[in-house]
């Protein structure tokens, strides 16, 4: 197999942050694919934010697309041009929660969704979190802000809406803290 050849593409939307892309490609075996749509999307990046006392840093938002109210972990959009990943989820942090952190490590890296989606998410460990100021949230973010034994919150599959992508931030965090065992929260 090879990667397709695009023979055409439209694109349908484009704003600050997303666009959507209609292909028109060729498989290596020749098969064309009419339309395949690509959302086109900034990179995003999730921090796992914890306390000295070894809880975690959530965050409670209604997400409108789902007609659901979530309970996970900050992160957002990057801003066009940034590419400092620590320094992009440093920021969404305080934004959103008002804490900041003293350490951020780099826990994983994936694709969402690259069936329909090209960007990329980055996970943050950010470790001896704690309330530095007040929350700057963007006009149409309300979000309340809480704190919860990261033991606990490792039980997220019992919560009843869960967050595909919140799930893959435990993924990543555990094997990160099963090789930095002297950096796991106190039980």
């Amino acid at each position: 197999m090879k990667p397709w050849t695009i023979l055409s593409s439209k694109q349908v939307l484009r704003d600050q942050f997303m666009g959507l892309r209609t292909d028109r490609c060729m498989r290596d075996d020749g098969h064309i694919v009419e339309t395949y749509h690509v959302t086109e999307l900034t990179e995003w990046v999730t921090v796992i934010p914890l306390t000295a006392s070894g809880n975690v840093v959530l965050i409670r938002e209604y997400r409108h697309a789902a007609g659901v109210f979530t309970l996970g972990l900050p992160g957002g959009v990057s801003d066009p041009g940034e590419t400092d990943w620590p320094a992009v989820g440093a920021r969404e942090l305080r934004e959103e929660t008002g804490y900041s952190a003293q350490e951020m490590h780099h826990v994983g890296t994936c694709y969402p969704n690259p069936a329909t989606q090209n960007n990329r998410l980055h996970y943050y460990l950010a470790l001896g979190c704690r309330l530095t100021g007040s929350q700057s949230l963007d006009p149409n973010e309300q979000i309340e802000v809480l704190e919860m034994p990261y033991t606990d919150f490792l039980e997220y599959g019992t919560l009843e809406v869960q967050h595909a992508l919140h799930a893959a931030a435990l993924f990543y965090t555990e094997r990160f803290l099963t090789q930095h065992p002297n950096l796991r929260p106190a039980k």
